[in-house]
């Protein structure tokens, strides 16, 4: 990697989160899709909008499990502005794809853009998006872990996917934390997502009485 490259890669990775933020802004300035005007009456629908609902809460809950689980392993974390990797952690959902948080960031960006504008179209340019940044970042992670753990870290990336988990192994290893440790350590994402979403459903409502 040139000096060029990992400048670039710096810049990024120290303001993933700001990036994340400008994309989920340009979002919300999308109108969104609203309730039913029926809602409750006794033709009630599944309209664009309770189907995007229906599979945000599905995406929210399948990425918070990931992302707990995978939280149960790496020990203690921060949200640095650098790279930073004490050990290469392999064992637990590392063991079946190298990437599990930003599957599961990727799944949360999806649940909030199916939220917001429903089960329809408009939802694949965002999505175009947030696989872009998600897959530029995971990359970067993967010359920035070869580079410090060499042989190590290419003999598990040649057995174990980026994004596609490969079958499970029968090889059992306890997680540092409990469900609860994990869950709570992870706070700040909870609060953000909770946050997100309250902003989201008052725009639809404001939208919805106008």
């Amino acid at each position: 990697m040139s000096s060029a490259e990992r400048r670039f890669s710096a810049l990024l990775y120290r303001f993933r989160g700001y990036i994340l933020g400008i994309i989920a802004i340009v979002l919300v300035t999308v109108p969104p899709s609203v309730f039913p005007k029926n809602f409750g009456a006794n033709d009630f629908e599944i309209n664009d909008c309770l189907a995007g609902i229906l599979v945000a809460v599905l995406l929210y809950v399948v990425s918070a499990l990931l992302r707990v689980q995978s939280r149960r392993f790496i020990g203690e974390h921060t949200r640095g502005h650098v790279h930073a990797a004490d050990k290469l952690v392999t064992v637990g959902p590392y063991s079946r794809v190298r990437h599990p948080l930003y599957i599961s960031n990727t799944g949360f960006a999806f649940g909030i853009a199916f939220f917001h504008l429903g089960a329809s179209l408009w939802v694949v340019p965002f999505m175009i998006v947030v696989v872009a940044f998600e897959v530029t970042l995971s990359r970067m992670e993967d010359r920035f872990l070869e580079q410090k753990f060499g042989d190590v870290w290419r003999t598990w990336a040649a057995k174990t996917p980026a994004f596609v988990p490969r079958p499970c192994d029968s090889k059992h290893v306890i997680p540092q934390r409990t469900f609860c440790q994990a869950f709570f350590a992870d706070s700040s994402t909870w609060l953000w997502l909770l946050f997100c979403n309250l902003l989201l459903v008052l725009r639809k409502v404001a939208v919805f009485y106008v």
